[in-house]
């Protein structure tokens, strides 16, 4: 199961995911107000978490490795403390956790209505990625921008909920002490976590925790700028795993 970073969506996986199809069941999500989910009566810290956890469920996919990029990483972490039964395994991609004595991490303000454009072309060309990054793909950055867009109401608007907001973030180490089944996790070389030797504290709470890897010269949206190299360290990861292959 693939999930995705905050604004985003599902598409952001698919180029990626025919590279797995053939090896496993390949299930990519839009978290709740993202892509084509409708949003929830009140975001909560567990909204996104939930359903995750809801999707699993309905569908009767467990046990489910899940790979969370950025805030989907940080949902799907919390997924996997509140029903480890659902989860065999997961890998976390550029996500950013708050350690105890760090900062609180900073919350976007949902922005109440959406802006409108009067062409897709418009809506497209206004697509930016948050943080920057200028080593992106631009075909790439162009299928993602297409699959921002919805049109309704007589104009062309972005598909997330203008009211969304990235609660649910982590902001201690406890969290990831209660996670309890194998941890993986890859950055970006250039990303703007990859600062303080912060992915190697975060990763050394996990009691269970795999691999620590590092795409070089990739930025936090790895999949738009190294999108090969990070199939193959997901593939390299997963692939010598037997419970995957039965």
């Amino acid at each position: 199961m693939f999930v995705h970073g905050f604004g985003a969506h599902a598409y952001w996986w698919a180029y990626l995911a025919p590279f797995f199809s053939k090896t496993f069941r390949v299930v990519a999500i839009d978290l709740p107000g993202m892509g084509r989910s409708e949003p929830p009566s009140e975001y909560r810290e567990d909204s996104s978490s939930r359903a995750i956890t809801g999707i699993i469920q309905h569908y009767r996919l467990a046990p489910v490795t899940i790979i969370g990029h950025s805030y989907g990483g940080a949902q799907s972490l919390r997924a996997v403390a509140t029903n480890p039964e659902l989860f065999h395994r997961i890998l976390v991609v550029d996500t950013n956790i708050r350690l105890t004595a760090e900062p609180l991490i900073r919350r976007l303000k949902p922005k109440g209505q959406h802006r409108m454009n009067a062409s897709l072309k418009e809506c497209m060309e206004r697509f930016r990625l948050v943080p920057p990054q200028i080593n992106s793909i631009k075909a790439l950055e162009h299928f993602i921008a297409y699959h921002s867009c919805a049109f309704s109401n007589g104009g062309w608007h972005w598909r997330t909920d203008p009211n969304c907001v990235n609660s649910g973030e982590i902001e201690t180490e406890a969290l990831l002490k209660s996670v309890s089944i194998p941890v993986d996790m890859i950055f970006g070389e250039k990303s703007f976590l990859n600062v303080d030797d912060k992915p190697t504290r975060v990763f050394q709470h996990f009691p269970q925790a795999g691999e620590l890897r590092f795409i070089a010269n990739a930025g936090h949206h790895v999949m738009l700028d190294c999108p090969l190299q990070l199939v193959a360290e997901i593939r390299s990861l997963l692939e010598p795993d037997p419970a995957l292959n039965q």
